[in-house]
């Protein structure tokens, strides 16, 4: 009888009380293990966010597939329950072991055909999409509240919440940080000192920490909330809570922080990497110059000091070299976008199911929370409970409601959006760098731009990040060539 181990995760501790998917998980793959008369040597179980880095379960998993080659077997309800991530995925490809998708009735195997393996791939890329999507839709919940001037978590330091929504100034904090303010702003003060006359007045940021350090104190003096706004990502909205320090004093501040770290030449030609690059050295940015009329260089600008990459220079040419490999690395052929999208309608399938199941659920939380307030309501009317007891839960189960119908709205959007977005993207890819390679340089930075961030130099060597989703694309190449058996000719990169 073959062995196998059994393995079952939700993404939230709220999944886990609502009692419904680790037991469901492991019931329905005791009954697949017993009608396919394979032995579970062992049940490994996690209870995480699906972002949270680390898994105890997965792990132990891992340690004993690795220490017992007897079992060869890995039983679990769906790709999403077993990979978090691409990470998770290159991990597993290294055991010889078949793993039965129980709930999508497939398995697959060392010895699974490669067209099979691709498809489970994008399975496990649309997994992670469906994941950033979601998260993605909650975020203009979060968007919409700062729009509206509440602060969309805790209030930092010097206020406190108020009905679970307003933020209130501390009337014990507060004073200190408007006091930390006025002796930065007058720059003649570093860091340091303005720390020690703050606790040589009676400052303690902290119950288990004497002074506020260095960076904490900076990381509030830069915060605008302090003068009256919400800053969600990069954009500032007007709050409704009482600023603690004026306009003018926040703007004192900051021009004490600011130090010149301004490029060197002014570039009376398109140069067209400027402004993409900064040195992985310094940080300062990469700028360009022009040699004899025609040749273009790029070097640090050495805004900082003293920087060894600030003489050492690159020509445009080979920049624009290294930059052709990143091109390469996302673009995909016309035959394989097809493939592609047959893949993202499976996952699609596979999305919709698990996202029902969690509007039913969230469906079912927010019909609970309304019975409760109107009997709380009842109980109000019939005085059975205080004026303001009725008050504390009436606030407290209104923003819990608040949250529930948001997350309604983001799952009833969020499998749609993907299998859109999806499809975008591939249409984006497709022959991706046969057209790049046929335009002018700037024209190739604005579109190294859709797909790349965090471009850095140093040495004469070009580093860099992809965007998301582009990295799926760009990491497929060697997550599919640790898989045994895979195919060459199946390759969807050139």
């Amino acid at each position: 009888m073959p062995k196998a181990v059994l393995y079952a995760r939700v993404s939230s501790k709220e999944q886990e009380r609502e009692g419904y998917s680790i037991p469901a998980q492991v019931e329905l793959l005791r009954e697949y293990a017993l009608r396919h008369d394979i032995e579970i040597a062992k049940e490994f179980t996690d209870v995480e966010t699906a972002k949270q880095s680390g898994r105890t379960g997965f792990n132990e998993m891992l340690k004993l597939l690795k220490k017992n080659k007897a079992i060869n077997i890995i039983l679990v309800e769906k790709t999403d329950r077993l990979y978090r991530n691409l990470p998770d995925y290159t991990t597993l490809a290294e055991y010889p072991v078949d793993m039965h998708f129980v709930k999508e009735g497939t398995v697959i195997s060392p010895n699974s055909h490669s067209s099979e393996k691709f498809v489970h791939w994008i399975k496990v890329g649309m997994a992670k999409q469906y994941i950033d999507n979601l998260s993605e839709e909650v975020r203009k919940g979060l968007k919409q509240k700062a729009e509206q001037g509440f602060c969309t978590g805790k209030p930092p330091y010097g206020y406190i919440k108020r009905d679970k929504k307003y933020s209130i100034l501390d009337p014990e904090k507060a004073p200190f940080i408007k006091r930390a303010f006025e002796i930065y702003s007058y720059g003649d003060k570093s860091l340091t000192k303005t720390v020690e006359l703050l606790y040589e007045q009676g400052f303690i940021y902290k119950s288990n920490q004497h002074k506020i350090t260095k960076g904490q104190l900076e990381h509030l003096l830069k915060n605008p909330f302090y003068y009256g706004m919400i800053k969600f990502k990069e954009h500032l909205f007007r709050g409704v809570h009482e600023p603690l320090v004026s306009k003018e004093l926040f703007d004192k501040v900051q021009i004490a922080f600011k130090k010149d770290n301004k490029p060197q030449y002014v570039n009376k030609h398109d140069f067209a990497f400027a402004g993409m690059l900064t040195c992985e050295e310094c940080g300062c940015t990469i700028t360009a110059e022009l040699k004899k009329g025609r040749y273009i260089y790029y070097h640090c600008t050495g805004g900082k000091g003293e920087c060894e990459q600030k003489s050492k220079y690159i020509p445009q040419d080979k920049l624009e070299e290294m930059f052709d490999e990143a091109a390469k690395r996302v673009s995909i052929t016309t035959e394989h976008r097809h493939f592609w999208v047959q893949g993202l309608k499976e996952s699609f399938g596979n999305a919709k199911e698990f996202n029902q199941e969690r509007i039913n659920s969230l469906n079912q939380q927010k019909e609970r929370i309304k019975e409760r307030l109107e009997k709380l309501y009842i109980d109000k009317l019939d005085g059975k409970i205080t004026e303001s007891f009725w008050e504390e839960k009436h606030n407290q189960w209104n923003n819990e409601l608040d949250t529930i119908i948001r997350l309604l709205a983001a799952h009833e959007k969020t499998t749609a959006r993907a299998m859109e977005e999806g499809v975008r993207i591939l249409e984006l890819l497709e022959n991706f760098y046969r057209e790049y390679s046929g335009e002018s340089p700037m024209e190739k930075a604005e579109m190294l731009k859709i797909i790349l961030s965090n471009s850095e130099l140093k040495d004469g060597i070009l580093s860099y990040s992809y965007r998301r989703p582009f990295n799926i694309f760009a990491e497929n190449h060697a997550c599919i060539k640790k898989l045994p058996g895979w195919d060459s000719n199946l390759q969807p990169f050139g």
